[in-house]
């Protein structure tokens, strides 16, 4: 049965990829004009992730018709989602203020970790856990809304930002069935895995369509969901979660703290993530996504899985998946200003 969910929300998810593609360019709407910052050469459809997240929520249905799921939980991510699509496609047809933007995000990552943290009764209501729980909560929404804006950063080249999504739920997915089979989580992870990948079929290089801040912001809230909903369930450890996202994770935020410290401009659109620097150099998005798919399987899924196995030393492992990731940002020069074009 699960095989064939998956194939069907590929095909489903291929079949929307198209149609959006298609009646965008028909009538001009949701376009992405290339400029000096762009990594394409001619308009191109955006947007696109309206069809990884229909798709995903087509296959939720499915596994509701065979396993009974919890609505009131996915009742949250779809009211939380909401928001977000609703201002991604205003901010993929026109751009929107990032003061609303903000807003939006921090309303939705509320939503989540109350759902998840505050609700449940995770603590416990004497003074001191009182002052550390809300320390935990307000720290849980801050890094939830970096989560949707790395996400975004990071949707900068053909195919990057969904291949890694694909990998991220698979393995997640993998790594959730082998701690409690009998969870439906593995098969929420998966379901997201093949929505992405019915969307790559269009979104590889060169790309025929974008995902656009509709699907990069999405996809971004969706995965702060999982976070959460697999620890509340005591499957997935937030360390190896971190772990998953740790190529994300460091190049976006070591490249913003550069930016900070150098002085520039954090809201402008620039080139100088490690991703952006590595396809100019190889004048390829092509070489820059082989070596993000082989660092993931050489290093970060095998650190992961470490860390799902050896939980007392998860804190190490994280750090060791982290340290030659900054090496190599450090040494490429990730967050300075280069005077080139993709």
């Amino acid at each position: 049965m699960l095989l064939t969910l998956l194939l069907i929300t590929i095909i489903i998810s291929s079949i929307f990829t198209i149609f959006f593609e298609r009646l965008f360019s028909k009538y001009s709407v949701f376009m992405d004009n290339p400029n000096g910052r762009s990594s394409h050469k001619k308009p191109t459809p955006t947007s696109g992730g309206l069809a990884i997240i229909i798709s995903y929520f087509i296959f939720i249905y499915l596994v509701n018709m065979f396993n009974k799921i919890d609505g009131y939980t996915f009742s949250i991510l779809v009211i939380s989602l909401l928001p977000i699509i609703i201002i991604g496609l205003f901010d993929d047809f026109r751009e929107a203020n990032i003061f609303f933007r903000l807003f939006t995000q921090f309303f939705s990552a509320s939503l989540i970790v109350y759902h998840f943290q505050v609700s449940n009764d995770i603590f416990y209501a004497d003074s001191y856990t009182s002052q550390s729980a809300l320390l935990i909560i307000t720290l849980s929404i801050i890094l939830s809304v970096w989560l949707m804006n790395l996400y975004n950063f990071m949707d900068g080249i053909d195919g990057y930002a969904c291949l890694e999504c694909i990998f991220i739920s698979l393995s997640a997915s993998l790594l959730a069935y082998y701690n409690n089979s009998n969870s439906l989580m593995y098969l929420y992870l998966a379901g997201l895995g093949a929505a992405n990948i019915g969307f790559l079929v269009r979104n590889w290089y060169p790309a025929k369509i974008f995902m656009g801040d509709t699907g990069s912001v999405s996809l971004g809230c969706i995965l702060a969901f999982y976070i959460f909903f697999s620890a509340s369930e005591s499957i997935l450890s937030i360390y190896t979660w971190l772990i998953l996202l740790s190529i994300f994770i460091a190049d976006s935020s070591y490249t913003l703290l550069v930016r900070i410290v150098t002085k520039k401009d954090i809201m402008q659109a620039h080139l100088s993530h490690a991703f952006h620097l590595l396809t100019i150099k190889q004048n390829s998005h092509l070489f820059t996504i082989k070596w993000m798919m082989i660092t993931n399987i050489i290093w970060v899924f095998p650190l992961a899985l470490l860390s799902n196995i050896y939980m007392s030393y998860h804190i190490v492992i994280t750090i060791i998946a982290y340290l030659p990731l900054l090496f190599y940002l450090i040494k490429l020069g990730a967050g300075l200003e280069q005077n080139k074009n993709l």
